[in-house]
């Protein structure tokens, strides 16, 4: 059995080939010439290089804001560190000054009470005396071998 088309699909058929002949010679006429795609594309090229370069400068300023933020930052903890170091010198100064002072007055506590022992107890002192003397003899001797 032979199927036979019904007139009313092969016109709907031919009516749908009109219309894809139709797109095809309407796609090729708005097909742009080798000039027109060759200056189309130039200018998309442009403006492509243009927003890249545009996007390089932002991320140079980006960058470079970003450098000198981190150079003002180093600059003030560096200058912070400084002071704190300058700060702690100072205090260690006047640490030392107060422990000289203190050891000056410590030397002259143990001076006046040698002396006050010495005139009080003049024997002993002169027996204290040769005992130190003789301990230190032997142990610079010991030292010497």
């Amino acid at each position: 059995m032979a199927t036979e088309k019904s007139p009313s699909r092969s016109k709907s058929a031919a009516a749908e080939a009109v219309i894809v002949v139709d797109d095809v010679i309407s796609d090729e006429q708005s097909q742009p010439s080798p000039a027109e795609a060759i200056h189309e594309l130039g200018g998309t090229l442009g403006r492509a290089w243009s927003e890249a370069r545009d996007s390089v400068s932002d991320i140079g300023a980006k960058l470079g804001q970003r450098a000198r933020n981190v150079r003002a930052e180093t600059r003030e903890a560096a200058s912070e560190t400084r002071e704190g170091f300058q700060e702690a010198i100072d205090d260690m100064g006047e640490l030392g000054q107060e422990i000289a002072e203190d050891a000056m007055e410590l030397g002259r506590s143990i001076g006046v009470s040698v002396s006050e022992f010495v005139r009080r107890h003049p024997m002993r002192s002169i027996a204290i005396a040769a005992v130190s003397g003789a301990i230190a003899a032997r142990l610079l001797r010991r030292r010497g071998r």
